[in-house]
């Protein structure tokens, strides 16, 4: 930036400072949009930080969002007039709403080259139950009777839909602003036919922005698309005929216990991939995909760095039952749900965590908060699996951390069972086999996971004191249909007994590899068969589930 144009534009840039909640200076070069400047506040509020500088709204965003941000600056710099929009995919809630304003600015007739943007965060304020113009319910209100829905019925399936009118702005002008409440209460009737004959709760959140959920409904896309017909009819208003396209993001509640603004956020992300397609778009929430776009953004890193502060990790619980007794334990899971960056798989969170040094405070936290549940919160988790990083089983203060953990929660070293998968194994033998007797001569017990995946698999047996093995899922997918797979499966089995180690099978998902493996003497099954890891506010139920499924399996066993 040449410097003659330095210095006014960042004395524009310092006024707006002094108004509005946060200030951001960008760069037009070939066709692409560079930050240049970004004010102080601008972490806490968009999760932009000094590192965004001389980036690209792409580098920065995930695509369904940087294509959004990148529309919105083409338009200004192709009208030469500032350009209002507004979004929540950067605000700490979802009842926030940032407006923004991109200014271009001009000189002496020629092409815009810089742009002041600047967004004022609002907040909805929702005193009544009722929109007053629709008569729809409140957005509030429907995620009350959506979080209801989900606590007490979580067996039939449910979508969540986040609808938006694709140009909404362009039609006010062409019909006036006048007719702008017209428009609305037809688009609304529009919608109410699409969803007729459903068992669905639609609310209204903003003149372009519909939310409904489908309850019991298996294919959700089919409805969507009804509702979308209904909205692309020709309109007659004020003597104007027209049509409207939508943009319609779904996600589906996976699974029981789902956080009702998890579902929200996912839906509303799908909702930003589905207007990347011209015309009539629905899109499902697809985790990997969305996991893939964020992987490599600048904020991930500095977003995780926060997760814990913010409350935004997890721990989930997937149960483990013993084939004989029927007795229930579980394994721990991480999960993060990221406000700004919406789920976050943990194969992508833990992959950078690891890189970043990070891992070894979220292993902490994770103790930390497992050794809490089972001491104060449930007592019904009397043991419990916890997965640790290469980073924390090297580090000198792991015995501290467990010990210290569990005396605050009064629980004792044998109800926690620390898996190590075998690509944590494979430094400092020495080192390792003395830290791990050590742990174990406390009372920790000690398993290997995803075993049989390393061609050391059977020498980590034999120098390592583990009490258990877990057979990765790899082995038990096809062993219903594969004697080759069973054959091997039952060899680790024998061996296991033989040396006295219990064996742990992971990803049963059929009832036919549940009684294969019970009737292979396996000690212990995972899987989803039995649940999908849950938050720790339905582990009684889950845990009755999971009990039912195992007395079916006995009753099948004897015959």
């Amino acid at each position: 930036m040449e410097h003659h144009r330095v210095v006014p534009i960042m004395t524009m840039v310092k006024a707006f400072e002094q108004i509005y909640d946060l200030v951001f200076l960008m760069e037009e070069r070939n066709g692409q949009f560079f930050y240049v400047y970004v004010s102080p506040n601008a972490k806490e509020l968009a999760s932009l930080g000094e590192d965004c500088i001389g980036k690209t709204l792409f580098d920065v965003y995930p695509r369904y969002f940087s294509e959004h941000l990148h529309s919105k600056y083409e338009e200004a710099l192709r009208t030469r007039h500032p350009v209002v929009f507004k979004d929540k995919m950067n605000s700490e809630s979802f009842y926030e709403v940032g407006k923004t304003i991109v200014i271009p600015l001009i000189c002496a007739n020629q092409q815009p080259r810089y742009f002041i943007g600047y967004t004022e965060v609002m907040k909805y304020k929702d005193s009544t139950a009722y929109d007053s113009l629709t008569g729809l319910p409140s957005f509030h209100l429907l995620r009350e009777q959506l979080q209801v829905r989900i606590q007490i019925e979580s067996e039939r399936p449910l979508a969540f839909c986040y609808l938006n009118i694709r140009h909404f702005k362009y039609y006010i002008d062409l019909i006036g602003h006048a007719f702008v409440d017209q428009l609305i209460l037809e688009m609304t009737r529009r919608i109410k036919d699409g969803l007729a004959h459903t068992k669905s709760l639609l609310a209204r959140i903003t003149g372009d922005e519909f939310v409904f959920f489908l309850d019991g409904e298996e294919n959700g896309s089919t409805v969507a698309k009804k509702v979308q017909k209904q909205l692309s009819m020709p309109y007659q208003i004020n003597g104007i005929e027209f049509s409207l396209h939508t943009a319609i993001g779904m996600a589906y509640a996976a699974q029981e216990g789902e956080r009702v603004d998890n579902l929200i956020n996912q839906a509303y992300h799908a909702m930003f991939q589905a207007k990347q397609i011209d015309g009539n778009e629905v899109r499902i929430f697809n985790l990997d995909a969305h996991s893939r776009e964020i992987i490599h953004k600048p904020n991930l890193e500095r977003e995780l760095r926060r997760a814990i502060g913010k409350n935004e990790l997890t721990i989930y619980f997937q149960p483990i039952i013993h084939t004989r007794t029927g007795e229930i334990r579980y394994e721990a899971l991480l999960r993060w749900f990221s406000a700004k960056l919406g789920p976050v798989s943990p194969e992508v969170f833990i992959a950078t965590a690891e890189k970043s040094g990070y891992i070894q405070e979220i292993d902490r936290w994770v103790i930390e908060n497992v050794c809490r549940e089972m001491g104060i919160v449930h007592q019904r988790l009397k043991r419990v699996s916890i997965n640790l990083s290469t980073k924390t089983l090297e580090s000198s203060e792991l015995e501290y951390v467990l010990c210290s953990a569990c005396a605050r929660y009064d629980i004792n070293p044998n109800q926690i069972e620390l898996e190590l998968t075998e690509h944590t194994l494979l430094r400092d033998e020495e080192e390792l086999i003395v830290k791990l007797g050590r742990l174990r001569e406390i009372g920790f017990r000690l398993a290997i996971d995803d075993f049989g995946m390393s061609h050391a698999s059977f020498n980590y047996l034999r120098v390592l004191p583990v009490d258990k093995i877990k057979i990765d899922k790899a082995f038990i997918q096809n062993i219903v249909y594969d004697s080759r797979e069973f054959h091997i499966v039952s060899s680790i089995l024998s061996l296991a007994k033989k040396i006295g180690v219990d064996v742990t099978a992971e990803g049963v998902e059929t009832k036919e590899q549940a009684l294969l493996m019970m009737g292979a003497g396996c000690d212990e099954l995972q899987g989803y068969y039995f649940s999908k890891p849950a938050p720790n506010d339905i582990l009684l139920k889950m845990s009755e589930k999971t009990k039912n499924q195992w007395l079916d399996l006995v009753e099948l066993n004897k015959v």
